[in-house]
């Protein structure tokens, strides 16, 4: 017998309390040096156009922009409060040219052409796709031949002791 899958969520993380709760979490993981980077880069995605699925504040696409050259990042994010966050952080980084927040929702289609990016990653989304299946199809239809993927995600419901 399959479970069904259980979001936690499938409208982003929104409100203004909310939205600086996830900023401080994310910052902490940044500050700490643990986000998925190093990683991101460690599996070929470390050149051309970019797509992070699910940004929220913008903290790994920013450092992936950081430690990379020549490269350009959109960012698909469900909550508007969250793009606006990413715009801010984007700006205070001194990477708002080389990174676009789009609205749109991942479990949906998606709102480029086919064959538009070199690679597609996310971190931290994934345990909110209700059927990850059609954004699998969708990310195999923006990628271009050859494209890089790497997507990485916890377990939402693990004991941290």
């Amino acid at each position: 017998m399959v479970k069904n899958r259980i979001p936690e969520r499938n409208h982003g993380i929104t409100g203004e309390a909310e939205v600086a709760e996830y900023d401080r979490f994310q910052k902490h993981f940044r500050d700490k040096g643990v986000l998925e980077t190093d990683n991101t880069i460690k599996h070929g995605i470390s050149y051309g156009t970019a797509l992070e699925i699910g940004p929220g504040p913008g903290y790994l696409g920013l450092e992936w922009l950081k430690k990379t050259n020549n490269t350009k990042l959109t960012g698909l994010e469900i909550s508007e409060d969250m793009k606006k966050l990413a715009l801010k952080n984007s700006e205070e980084y001194g990477m708002e040219n080389r990174v676009e927040y789009v609205i749109g929702n991942a479990t949906k289609s998606f709102p480029f052409e086919s064959a538009t990016f070199d690679a597609v990653f996310s971190y931290g989304s994934l345990h909110e796709w209700t059927d990850p299946i059609p954004v699998f199809n969708e990310i195999s239809r923006v990628l271009k031949t050859g494209g890089r993927l790497y997507i990485s995600d916890l377990k939402p419901n693990i004991n941290l002791l």
